[in-house]
């Protein structure tokens, strides 16, 4: 099994949110929005700022991802409000060695959050949605089968399967938004907080 070792140089070359956001050339205006409009409760920073060893938390990406989309603005929000964290985004097609880690340990899904100590040793992990995003994605395919049927036919290309489900791409990118805004960011924000805060615990000996 492969290992990848960062090491402060490759920390550096971590994009923070501002310089991921500028070299975007899909989604970067949806994204810059989220981003402005995505706000944590007071309830939810309180406990982020109760976390007080310090983290460094990877997240791997890639600019056409939806689900990067949907969490990415919202893991920046989060990191901002705990002041022991370090965040820093990676675009997975230019770091083949940390894709092979992550692959090699069963993690393919974007984004990938790899949370860590300050000397780079992995601690935690999250993927690609909350566990509630899951249903609603689930239920939204089963209400539009002709999505799966379009992916599985062997006489298009990939191209063209793109285009044609373009519309309906876009639609479920609407609605993932309104998902998100009505209770999903917060199971993001809840998911990820428990991990931090479990391994804040472990470290402690609690």
């Amino acid at each position: 099994m492969a290992e990848f070792v960062l090491h402060q140089e490759d920390w550096e070359k971590g994009l923070t949110m501002n310089a991921l956001m500028g070299g975007m050339t899909v989604n970067q205006a949806a994204m810059q929005r989220r981003y402005q409009l995505v706000r944590l409760t007071a309830e939810e920073k309180s406990r982020l700022e109760n976390l007080k060893i310090a983290r460094r938390i990877l997240v791997m990406t890639e600019e056409w991802c939806s689900d990067c989309l949907m969490n990415l603005p919202v893991l920046a929000r989060l990191a901002e409000s705990t002041p022991a964290a370090e965040i820093r985004f990676f675009i997975r097609k230019d770091w083949p060695e940390l894709r092979t880690y992550f692959n090699e340990r069963n993690i393919y899904s974007l984004p990938t959050v790899q949370i860590m100590d300050d000397a780079f040793v992995p601690l935690g992990v999250w993927v690609e949605r909350p566990q509630a995003a899951h249903q609603r994605l689930a239920q939204w395919k089963a209400d539009h089968p002709e999505v799966e049927r379009t992916r599985r036919r062997a006489d298009l290309t990939s191209d063209q399967k793109r285009e044609m489900l373009r519309e309906a791409s876009d639609q479920l990118l609407l609605e993932m938004e309104s998902w998100y805004n009505q209770g999903l960011q917060s199971e993001t924000v809840r998911e990820v907080t428990e991990v931090l805060e479990a391994l804040e615990k472990h470290a402690q000996g609690v």
